[in-house]
């Protein structure tokens, strides 16, 4: 299984996340994986809200960033280590309040999320849903059967009635009779 994974360091400085957050989605579209809006929207939000967590409450002058993804998976994983060994909680704000809400977005918009102390601070990580991608050809070249059911699928969502395959040893699914 192919996981895409890339390290970068940054100075705990504010203007470090907006840089993350291109960084990160630079990254995951230099490696072919293409976004919705709201995966996205959700990559963006949480980059940015664990380096803003490593900006104001570590004390060491850098933090690493780490992105991995897996396609087949459908996943993706944003972790931030800083030198603070105080593991992040998530706070009541107030209704006027302009901070304290960035682990429950975090919470709404990842699959799974957490933060564990290293021997250097800490790790706090998230873990995204990705859009269904497209086959490459790649995929086509290796799977013909996954590429006639992945065709057969689409005919599907789309409202035709497919043409179904004669029964392939190894499958599944049952032999059509011939006319």
């Amino acid at each position: 299984m192919v996981v895409h994974s890339h390290v970068f360091f940054l100075t705990r400085d504010p203007v470090s996340v907006p840089v993350a957050r291109r960084r990160v989605r630079s990254r995951v579209a230099s490696w072919g994986v293409l976004l919705d809006e709201d995966s996205r929207l959700a990559l963006d939000t949480v980059t940015s809200e664990l380096v803003t967590n490593a900006v104001r409450h570590s004390d060491r002058p850098m933090l690493t960033v780490a992105v991995y993804v897996s396609v087949p998976l459908r996943r993706a994983l944003v972790e931030v280590y800083d030198g603070s060994i105080t593991l992040p909680r998530r706070r009541q704000a107030g209704t006027d309040a302009e901070s304290g809400r960035g682990l429950e977005l975090v919470e709404c918009l990842a699959l799974a999320h957490g933060a564990e102390r290293t021997e250097q601070g800490k790790r706090v990580w998230a873990e995204l849903a990705l859009p269904e991608q497209p086959m490459t050809r790649r995929q086509l070249l290796a799977g013909p059967r996954r590429a006639v059911q992945a065709a057969l699928n689409a005919l599907e969502r789309r409202g035709r009635t497919p043409i179904r395959a004669p029964h392939c040893p190894g499958s599944t699914r049952p032999a059509v009779p011939a006319r």
